[in-house]
């Protein structure tokens, strides 16, 4: 017996069980948002642009350099401290968990999507529309219903791939402090996102970063949504050419095609409609469909564990 547990616990199969850990205490422990670090850099990034962006007068090139150096000014900082806490920890792993579950914060998200749905079963489009406000940037006040889960059900498979998944992929890469400086990053991309006016050249350096940084997390993530739902519908998907044009189209498409419904179409951003390649299946979503979104990120949660857990014990293995 005592075998076994010096087994479960080696070197090699303990990041397993600090992952595992990590994920269910972010999924059933609540954080307030108010009290949450990842709050406190949204705080810092909007005020940081109130005081170095002027639209009206400065030039694009001058935007692209404000954002650039605002970007490393903020983040400069927060890299420096988490470098040295971690050298003066007296146990990294536990620090790298602990980093990993301030940068993990995702399940906001899933709890807004399941109050669009509760707010739709009861034709509540006005709270509808509030919830799902939250989680998305562009205008919902005039969305209707098939419209706000189409928008819903992006929202979340985005959110999942860039927020989630692309997290995990930097901490099994870099380890705890590697997917905070990511999430902080993808923050800063979000605070100053470029489909807003305003930020449409001071926010660019930060996202072309950050569309680097999520290429190849964002493949893996369809690709385990892909493998929880449909293999056959999805994997027709990746030889498509929609899928190669940008990150999104990629999740969206490979994503859609596994669940069957169409996602993709037009959408408002500070009153303009901004058109978007239509992708994915040939269905048109239901209510339902938000439920079935959901089942499928937990599916391909547990696809990632699993992998992880397989290369742990081959490490294992090979080490003994």
């Amino acid at each position: 017996m005592q075998s076994v547990i010096n087994s479960l616990l080696n070197e090699q199969i303990l990041p397993f069980w600090v992952l595992l850990l990590i994920i269910l205490v972010e999924r059933y422990l609540p954080w307030p948002d108010k009290f949450h670090p990842i709050s406190f850099i949204k705080v810092l990034a909007m005020g940081m642009q109130a005081k170095v962006l002027s639209p009206e007068r400065n030039a694009i090139q001058q935007q692209k350099i404000s954002g650039a150096l605002a970007c490393i000014v903020l983040l400069l900082p927060f890299c420096t401290i988490l470098a040295v806490f971690k050298y003066l920890s007296e146990y990294p792993i536990f620090f790298e968990g602990l980093m990993l579950l301030v940068a993990l914060r995702f399940q906001d998200i899933p709890k807004q999507t399941r109050r669009v749905c509760a707010a739709l079963s009861k034709q509540q489009k006005m709270l509808a529309r509030h919830a799902l406000s939250q989680i998305v940037r562009r205008e919902t006040e005039k969305m209707s219903p098939l419209g706000m889960v189409k928008a819903n059900i992006e929202s979340l498979l985005l959110r999942y791939s860039y927020q989630y998944c692309s997290v995990i992929f930097w901490y099994l890469l870099t380890g705890g402090v590697g997917a905070l400086i990511y999430r902080l990053v993808y923050e800063l991309s979000l605070c100053w996102n470029t489909k807003l006016a305003k930020f449409r050249h001071f926010g660019q350096p930060v996202r072309y970063v950050v569309n680097i940084l999520q290429w190849l997390p964002s493949k893996l993530a369809s690709l385990s949504v892909v493998i929880a739902v449909n293999i056959s519908q999805g994997s027709a998907a990746i030889f498509q050419r929609i899928s190669y044009q940008c990150n999104h189209l990629f999740i969206l498409n490979l994503c859609g095609a596994s669940l069957g419904i169409e996602l993709g179409g037009p959408a408002y951003y500070e009153h303009k409609k901004v058109r978007a390649r239509k992708c994915g299946g040939n269905r048109q979503v239901i209510l339902a469909d938000n439920t079935r979104a959901l089942v499928a990120i937990n599916r391909a949660t547990w696809v990632w564990l699993t992998l992880y857990f397989l290369g742990c014990a081959v490490s294992f293995l090979i080490a003994r």
